[in-house]
């Protein structure tokens, strides 16, 4: 199934290895989503780090969703650090807090909003600490990540009578921007973004790095000292990343118009 196609947004768009990373304002981010509620275009959202971009590289399918995105939101050190070697001074704006700007626009908008994925219960109590938080938001349908594949049309089903204006998918990277590039138009969902783990940290089941470790960009670390298995992944992506975008900086230098 091709992708659904998704709604660009006129921001400040760099190419970082290949792959486009949005550089404006967390303000002109969420204006552009609450312009999707409004207007009922369709947008799908990614949030990038490191690791997602160097599994792109080897996923063709997964480098062609993240180019077709409404919004590639800055989600991690080393991309921010990527686009500011650019000489572009980005903000991270991580997914577990851009749903909060999802969340209030949805009020903003009188849309509702559709969590799907994590573990059983785990959507629900992410619900309830998202209605609490945002007085007004209605979260119009949840289900977890275990459903078969012959449980799809089911589900697909209910999302589209929810009729959100928002869904939320915690499904991994990659499977939950797959899922969303093949049903996001069938299910007429203006926005849509894959959210990982986000699900279980708004839930309270997993514990947030502290505000300073977020504020020195050090979330990662906290991350690998509570999840030591992912220690090897991590590891690696990030310097694989480094290497990866000073090599294509100095091959865009030698390669210049007069060079």
């Amino acid at each position: 199934m091709e992708p659904s196609p998704s709604v660009q947004v006129a921001l400040l768009r760099l190419n970082i290895l290949g792959l486009p990373i949005d550089a404006g304002s967390r303000k002109e981010a969420v204006d552009a989503v609450f312009g999707a509620l409004s207007g009922g275009d369709r947008m799908a959202i990614v949030t990038i780090n490191a690791e997602m971009a160097m599994a792109a590289r080897l996923d063709p399918k997964l480098a062609a969703i993240i180019r077709g995105a409404g919004l590639v939101l800055p989600d991690g050190s080393g991309v921010v650090w990527a686009a500011r070697r650019r000489g572009v001074r980005v903000k991270k704006i991580a997914g577990v807090d851009f749903i909060h700007e999802i969340a209030e626009q949805c009020v903003e908008a009188g849309r509702g909003m559709f969590l799907l994925g994590a573990g059983p219960g785990v959507a629900d109590e992410a619900g309830r600490f998202l209605t609490a938080r945002h007085p007004g938001l209605a979260i119009v349908g949840m289900a977890d990540g275990y459903f078969s594949p012959e449980a799809e049309p089911e589900l697909c089903a209910r999302i589209r009578e929810a009729r959100p204006g928002a869904l939320l998918v915690a499904l991994g990277v990659p499977r939950q921007e797959y899922w969303i590039a093949d049903h996001q138009q069938e299910l007429d969902v203006p926005v849509c973004m894959g959210i990982g783990g986000s699900l279980d940290v708004l839930s309270g089941r997993v514990r947030r790095a502290p505000a300073w470790m977020v504020a020195a960009h050090l979330e990662w670390l906290f991350r690998l000292i509570k999840e030591p298995w992912r220690w090897r992944r991590m590891a690696t992506a990030l310097p694989a990343f480094v290497v990866a975008a000073l090599a294509a900086e100095r091959q865009e230098r030698y390669t210049e118009p007069g060079r």
